[in-house]
């Protein structure tokens, strides 16, 4: 079988994010390899990534969430998608219809505020990662932004791959710092712990694949703050750096996963042992 497989800021160098991206790629690349797949990196989001999806049998591709929809759409007409749709793509790139549509469906989600005095979370309504987000005293009426409810709690994610079911991969830790910037404290992701231990695991995973049912199919990430009880802060149509661990402790290979997500079946589980735990400056290593 021939893979289309191409992350967005290795193959167009987006500024900040390419060795990210590079050890996403060179990952997921090996793990397709393993299967006997024949995998093909376009050089560009251009018109190499639309000659070789002529090519190819089926397709997964990572990009920054704006602009993750139309790529998929693009290269949905000439293969096989095996990650989330255009459709979901676009949602979950707009963060207040994400937000809106995890409340509406009773997913514990933080709120959109709008009344004065509540601390809240203030990020851009189209965007990746921790990239603009802030805290403040009160909602931020700003252009492109959103603010939601502060909530207290440790920084959490699921990895998931969905298909006719939906299999739950890993609990893991973020490494999320709070940096001064601008008179304001900036959230800056610095890595993560892959499958992680914890008491509230069952509800945590069981709040992620209830946001997951929204995604359809595909290997995909739920961002997690746990309080009181655990929110939804993010929904990640796409794979995420969580993958650099996932390979590592997951008894079966994650590509693999991918491709019976899409035309088998998922088993019941998987299984993982220990954890793998990993920060930026390790990216090069990884990649």
């Amino acid at each position: 079988m021939k893979i289309l497989l191409a992350e967005y800021s290795a193959c167009a160098g987006l500024e900040g994010l390419t060795m990210e991206g590079r050890a996403m790629l060179n990952t997921l690349r090996r793990s397709f390899e393993a299967t006997g797949c024949r995998v093909f990196v376009p050089a560009d989001f251009g018109d190499s990534l639309l000659e070789l999806a002529k090519k190819c049998d089926c397709f997964l591709l990572i990009a920054p969430d704006a602009w993750l929809g139309q790529y998929t759409a693009a290269v949905e007409k000439y293969c096989i998608n095996l990650g989330c749709s255009s459709r979901v793509a676009r949602l979950c790139a707009d963060k207040r219809d994400t937000t809106e549509a995890l409340l509406h469906n009773s997913i514990p989600a933080p709120r959109l505020v709008h009344e004065k005095g509540i601390k809240c979370v203030v990020k851009p309504r189209y965007g990746c990662g921790s990239d603009g987000i802030f805290v403040a005293p009160g909602p931020v009426e700003r252009e492109g932004y959103i603010s939601t409810e502060y909530i207290e709690g440790e920084h959490l994610s699921v990895s998931l791959v969905g298909g006719k079911t939906m299999l739950p991969l890993a609990l893991n830790r973020q490494y999320i710092d709070i940096v001064e910037e601008k008179g304001a404290a900036y959230f800056k992701y610095d890595g993560n712990d892959v499958n992680i231990g914890h008491p509230a695991e069952g509800e945590i995973i069981d709040v992620a694949k209830r946001a997951g049912d929204m995604l359809g199919w595909g290997l995909f990430g739920v961002d997690i703050v746990n309080g009181d009880r655990p929110y939804v802060v993010d929904v990640n149509p796409r794979a995420t750096t969580a993958v650099l661990g996932l390979v590592r402790v997951l008894d079966s290979n994650l590509a693999d996963l991918i491709l019976k997500a899409r035309f088998g079946a998922l088993p019941e589980k998987v299984n993982a042992t220990g954890h793998f735990s990993f920060t930026k400056a390790d990216l090069e290593r990884l990649s």
